[in-house]
């Protein structure tokens, strides 16, 4: 066997497992955090299931290596919800690229698999087209669905799937295959990735590969860190600039709205006594000026922000609440 998906063993076995005993699913759910696994996990179920060698998924025979190169024609990954699909664009795009060819037998392999990505905000009209091949699959397909948050997909597309989670990877597990796959000498740059990249493998290869991530990613942390040092006003304008990237974009802002509990995560591990030399003084001089329960209880409020918004709660009342509850450093 040689799974591309790195980590993620318990998912990876219970695939295994139902492949063996011919007692695969239809259809997937796999829910997990942008960049934790979910496409790659995908394609490697399309292996599983398409390749030619005793030991599955090989990837080196030709249906595995054409499945990598995401040019198999009996592999479709779609996605339907992108930022540039309008609802009716989305709907078309549901009814061509997947609905009809969801009845074709397969060309090159054994098995159609079609990757649905970014399902979480799924229209109920969408829905009930979907709803329809989940309920009477065809033969030889398999559908498997991704999404960030299981709150979002609605129960009766839920209810209709085998459901994976992925969980972040470990922050040595990253480490590790950072080492293992690139030949990079400097340890202080991929220790500073890996803690960036949140256990999210996908993020961490993106930013050892594009080194403006790191500076994106850097950016939303310190600019976080300024706000203990805001007037109240200054908190409340900083508060209606990410109400505004939410409506603009919600998953990448929510994304680095998860960031702002790294950066406390530093924090304590600093004001713990951890030393590394990939914290700036900055962090090491917030750890000093704010006190564990502070720490803390800036990290429940960002919890229960995060929750107040999964739940569609006003945005910009919700983050002024918690504006009110960040501590102030002189």
């Amino acid at each position: 066997m040689n799974w591309t998906t790195f980590g993620h063993k318990k998912a990876i076995q219970g695939v295994y497992k139902a492949y063996l005993a011919n007692r695969l699913s239809h259809a997937y759910l796999i829910i997990g955090n942008e960049n934790v696994g979910k496409t790659t996990l995908s394609l490697d179920i399309a292996k599983l299931v398409n390749c030619t060698s005793e030991n599955k998924p090989c990837s080196d025979c030709q249906n595995c290596k054409r499945i990598d190169s995401k040019s198999h024609t009996d592999v479709s990954l779609i996605d339907i919800f992108s930022e540039k699909n309008s609802a009716t664009s989305g709907i078309d795009e549901l009814r061509e690229a997947f609905i009809a060819k969801t009845n074709r037998k397969p060309f090159e392999g054994s098995c159609r698999v079609f990757i649905l990505q970014s399902i979480d905000n799924m229209r109920v009209e969408q829905s009930n087209i979907l709803l329809k091949t989940l309920e009477e699959p065809p033969e030889d397909t398999i559908v498997i669905l991704l999404a960030e948050n299981i709150n979002s997909v609605l129960e009766t597309i839920r209810s209709r799937c085998q459901l994976i989670f992925l969980d972040p990877l470990q922050e040595s597990e990253v480490l590790e295959y950072l080492n293992t796959q690139f030949s990079i000498d400097d340890q202080v740059m991929l220790k500073n990735i890996t803690k960036l990249s949140q256990g999210r493998l996908g993020r961490a290869i993106k930013m050892i590969n594009d080194p403006r991530e790191v500076d994106y990613l850097n950016e939303i942390m310190v600019g976080f860190l300024e706000i203990f040092h805001f007037s109240l006003i200054e908190k409340f304008d900083f508060s209606q600039s990410v109400a505004l990237k939410l409506q603009k974009n919600r998953t990448k802002t929510i994304n680095e709205i998860n960031l702002w509990l790294s950066c406390l995560r530093d924090l304590l591990l600093i004001k713990s006594g951890f030393e590394n030399d990939i914290y700036s003084e900055d962090y090491v001089k917030l750890s000093n000026d704010l006190s564990f329960d502070e720490i803390f209880n800036t990290g429940k409020a960002i919890e229960e922000t995060l929750a107040l918004l999964d739940l569609n709660i006003n945005p910009r009342l919700t983050l002024d609440n918690f504006m009110l509850r960040v501590h102030h450093v002189n």
